[in-house]
């Protein structure tokens, strides 16, 4: 395991409002981050989401479960446990995903999120859980 990869997992695992300065020690300044719900180019925005994300979580950990490095790509499997207030009632809510990292520089410039939005926001806001759990219940019994 590369150090950008330690230093990647060190951060996300200690991951809160007052580490989120520490990003620019493992970001390119030309970062490009995608997850399911978002596409930010560059370092300045990407900062901005962050900082926009930490501010409206009561908690954020994650739980790296395993990685895998060949060259400069990077594989992580995670588990994210968070709370929102306006998501769940604020209970905790545990989302699993993954993470493609690519390097260069010694920074990760390329960072792609993979996981549920269902399993980490639909199914936890009131009228749109409902209308999901029915759509699930349809799907089994097909």
């Amino acid at each position: 395991m590369t150090t950008v990869v330690k230093r990647f997992i060190s951060l996300y695992e200690q991951l809160d409002k007052n580490s989120i300065e520490q990003l620019s020690d493992v970001y390119h300044p030309d970062i490009v981050f995608q997850d399911p719900a978002h596409e930010i180019t560059g370092w300045h925005d990407f900062y901005r989401y962050f900082e926009g994300l930490m501010e409206n979580l009561s908690f954020c950990h994650f739980n790296i479960q395993s990685h895998h490095q060949e060259n400069d790509e990077a594989f992580l499997v995670w588990e994210m446990t968070f709370e929102h207030p306006k998501i769940s009632n604020g209970e905790p809510v545990v989302v699993s995903g993954s993470s493609h990292l690519k390097m260069f520089d010694e920074r990760v410039i390329y960072h792609r999120d993979y996981f549920d939005m269902g399993q980490m926001l639909y199914e936890h806001l009131p009228v749109l859980s409902q209308a999901i759990r029915w759509i699930k219940r349809r799907m089994r019994s097909e």
